[in-house]
């Protein structure tokens, strides 16, 4: 049942070699490979198990197979030590396309042997094969590619300082380990010419011990966070499903396990595990907090970065495509804070013009966004975020200026329970602070943060800008509509006045006269529909007076605002000449304000007996 499993993880680690084609480095592929070791290794070392206790023909072909597999990979590995901390070589197509042939050449004869030979006998227990036999060239083959790697891992030792040294420091021992073990094994065969069961129980121990310091050292030394070119959100995206089938995959083979020593797993207790490993998957789906700490986990060590700066760009950029105003600025910059780092203690000041910068957003009630939680603008933290690029409590290195700030503001960090302090900035202008409480991984800030912090912090500054420049340029239009607004109300309020002014000087001498009467009235009537034009137009408040044109026959028009300011203006002699046929486009009412105010003012300015003209001259 295991076997035809075996031969399939088998071939699809080799096939993923194929892969690399792609790859335009030696750096990469040389991850590629190590990634294809650290897979085959504890694979290489079931079957061992497995074999141990099934001393069978099949299981010792699906062995040998394996064996092969594992060292076309191993020399693999090895071809690219080199290439392990070079960023800028350049991979050859050509070479790997002739890798590429020779393992095809040499999976094809091993499948050929396994396939139509009878490569091993069993006899009591054992597994012998005879001088000669595949089974012998591949007791050859193997220490072959083995020694090969120890030399090229020495050379690569060689390369090395002190301090890369250390990191791989734990590889080596665990490559050397399994080229020992193996070489030892192999030897054993060639003497011996058979295959004991107790060896393939060492041989597993011994894999699987050399194959945990290497993944000590991949994880621990971050050997990988160079290598891995995956998104984020591709890998965030497969961890629920990965671990489930990772449950599912390990319970399968302690399943299998028991079964092999002859043993039962009751039904129920098999429910139980089941139920369990979905359970705790869904836990892990559902909680954010569990969720955050695998992300951070997945970023600071299998990523040379641990944000990916591109990402938080495009979202930031995003939520600001929509801000109208400071408090749109202030959602969308906690939005991508929130999301990014792994705090929940997120503090944002903006600058305010008299209380130096007012806190806008805190983690905190909003009752806690008091006076006394401001900071003004000769405060010596702002002083110091002016010149420094972040303000870090716990400073590996701290200078002067960090100590004077550190001492006067210590309570208040404390308060707040604040690590980080990071600029909003553009250029020399400090238009903001962030602040940040703890990671809840239990993580420490670092250059990545402070990275970050620094991109975040100027595209929230520009935002913040152009927010407010937008506010005081539609400020400053009101203003001018206003101004505009007013000049017509003033003259159509002033006009209004003069009429009734001139009619309260006629009234005594006049105000029997039926003729006078009637006069008066019609002046009451303009004087109220001025008012009710003041009245429209400081309701709307519009930015321009939206003009309602019509087609006028100029003299007609000018003719009859003659008659109706005569009545108002009688001191005043109001002569016209003008083609009758001229034709002009515009609002009537606003063409007489316009002419009814130039007379007032020329009335006011020369008095009684004041002489106006309007003559049309041709040319």
């Amino acid at each position: 049942m295991l076997i035809p499993f075996f031969y399939t993880l088998n071939l699809l680690l080799l096939l993923s070699g194929l892969s690399g084609i792609r790859l335009d480095s030696g750096e990469r592929r040389f991850s590629l490979a190590l990634v294809q070791t650290l897979l085959v290794l504890p694979l290489l070392a079931g079957e061992y198990l497995y074999l141990a206790y099934h001393m069978e023909a099949q299981a010792a072909q699906v062995v040998l197979f394996s064996e092969i597999v594992f060292a076309l990979i191993w020399l693999s590995m090895a071809l690219r030590f080199r290439d392990a901390t070079l960023v800028t070589v350049s991979a050859s197509r050509l070479n790997f396309l002739l890798e590429i042939i020779v393992v095809a050449v040499v999976m094809a004869l091993a499948g050929y042997f396994l396939v139509y030979r009878s490569v091993v006998e069993t006899s009591d227990a054992i597994l012998a094969f005879r001088i000669y036999s595949p089974v012998y060239f591949s007791a050859v083959f193997i220490p072959t590619t083995l020694l090969y790697t120890a030399w090229r891992l020495e050379q690569f030792w060689r390369t090395l300082n002190v301090a890369r040294r250390w990191e791989y420091k734990f590889l080596m021992l665990g490559i050397y380990l399994i080229c020992g073990a193996l070489t030892c094994c192999a030897s054993y065969r060639l003497t011996y010419l058979a295959i004991l069961p107790r060896h393939l129980l060492l041989m597993a121990e011994l894999l699987l011990f050399g194959w945990t310091l290497m993944l000590y050292a991949v994880i621990r030394h971050r050997l990988l966070n160079r290598k891995i070119f995956v998104s984020r959100k591709v890998v965030y995206s497969f961890v629920v499903p990965s671990l489930l089938v990772a449950y599912l995959l390990v319970f399968g083979i302690v399943s299998l396990i028991i079964r092999t020593f002859g043993l039962h797993l009751s039904f129920v207790l098999k429910l139980l595990l089941l139920a369990l490993g979905f359970v705790s998957a869904a836990r892990f789906a559902f909680s954010g907090k569990i969720r955050r700490r695998v992300h951070f986990f997945i970023s600071t060590h299998f990523y040379i970065n641990k944000y990916e700066y591109r990402d938080e760009w495009l979202a930031l950029s995003q939520q600001l495509q929509g801000a109208l105003n400071e408090d749109d600025v202030i959602n969308a910059l906690r939005q991508v804070l929130a999301k990014s780092l792994y705090t929940t203690k997120i503090f944002i000041w903006f600058e305010n013009s008299s209380q130096g910068y007012k806190l806008v957003s805190s983690s905190k009630k909003p009752e806690a966004r008091t006076n006394k939680n401001g900071i003004t603008s000769n405060d010596p933290l702002v002083r110091f975020i002016t010149t420094h690029s972040h303000f870090h409590v716990k400073e590996k290195e701290p200078d002067p200026e960090w100590q004077k700030v550190m001492k006067s503001k210590k309570a208040f960090l404390t308060s707040l329970n604040l690590i980080l302090i990071a600029p909003i900035s553009i250029g020399n202008h400090l238009v903001g602070l962030i602040g940040l409480g703890p990671e809840f991984t239990g993580g420490q800030y670092g250059y990545d943060d402070f990275d970050l912090l620094t991109v975040i912090g100027s595209q929230t500054a520009s935002a913040l800008l152009a927010v407010r420049m937008a506010e005081k340029l539609a400020h400053t239009r009101e203003q001018r509509a206003w101004n505009q607004l007013s000049v017509f109300v003033l003259h159509d309020i002033k006009n209004a006045a003069t009429m009734l002014s001139l009619l309260r000087e006629n009234a005594p001498e006049h105000i029997h006269e039926p003729e006078f009467q009637q006069d008066m009235l019609e002046v009451v009537d303009d004087a109220l529909r001025r008012m009710g034009r003041v009245e429209q137009r400081l309701g709307t408040l519009k930015y321009e007076i939206t003009p309602v044109l019509q087609d006028l026959e100029l003299d007609r028009f000018l003719r009859d605002c003659r008659l109706r300011l005569e009545k108002k203006l009688s001191p005043m002699e109001i002569t016209i000449e003008c083609k009758s046929e001229m034709q002009v486009n515009t609002d009537p009412e606003l063409l007489f304000s316009i002419l009814e105010n130039l007379l007032l003012n020329a009335f006011e300015a020369r008095g009684e007996g004041t002489v106006v003209q309007d003559h049309y001259r041709q040319g």
